[in-house]
């Protein structure tokens, strides 16, 4: 689905990489499966997955899908993932695919605004959006405000459930559902305490 393209900002992939290696596979597990539940990924459906890492979603995908993953740090190449820094755009044709999804990665990027005008503009006409963010009321997200704690997993933006909406709209988008992941530690937890939230846009 196009040629390899190298990170256009190196100083950018260096800074995701020495964070690359945090990760909580719980964690990882039960936001996958809300997005998956949220996306309803119909079987052969064309499915970008941005900001990859190693490809765990397609497990939560139904088989057949045409899986397309994409990332910035260049340790989780592969032949189905392609190395690209988002912030240059998306290497891809208008319309290419049916759904995307952006699962904890809108809150790293430098320019979110840029990002979702290209993710609507490489998703179909009827395409789907499914992207989670952090949830700012999330009691760990308090406490490392009241008490300065540095941020140490590359978070720039963050983003209530109204700015979140807003943000979509501004970009075609159109809020139909969302939804909580998970309490820390990782067990099921409605969108008000839940440590993520899971929103599904569609095209307006």
């Amino acid at each position: 689905m196009g040629a390899k393209i190298g990170p256009s900002s190196p100083e950018l992939a260096a800074f995701y990489s020495a964070r690359s290696a945090w990760r909580s596979r719980g964690e990882e597990r039960m936001r996958f499966r809300k997005a998956s539940a949220l996306a309803r990924v119909p079987p052969g459906a064309a499915v970008l997955d941005i900001g990859c890492r190693d490809g765990g979603l397609r497990a939560f995908l139904p088989p057949g899908v045409r899986y397309q993953g994409l990332d910035i740090a260049p340790e989780f190449a592969a032949p189905d993932i392609l190395i690209q820094d988002i912030s240059g755009g998306l290497p891809f044709p208008d319309g290419a695919f049916d759904y995307v999804f952006c699962i904890d990665v809108l809150e790293h990027v430098p320019h979110p605004f840029f990002t979702l005008s290209e993710i609507h503009r490489v998703l179909g006409r009827h395409g789907v959006l499914v992207l989670s963010v952090p949830n700012p009321y999330h009691v760990k997200e308090i406490i490392w405000n009241i008490f300065r704690i540095p941020d140490r997993q590359g978070h720039m933006y963050g983003w209530t459930r109204q700015t979140m909406t807003r943000l979509g709209e501004m970009n075609g988008f159109r809020l139909e559902q969302s939804g909580g992941t998970y309490l820390h530690p990782p067990i099921p937890m409605f969108a008000l305490l839940a440590r993520s939230i899971v929103y599904r846009f569609v095209k307006a």
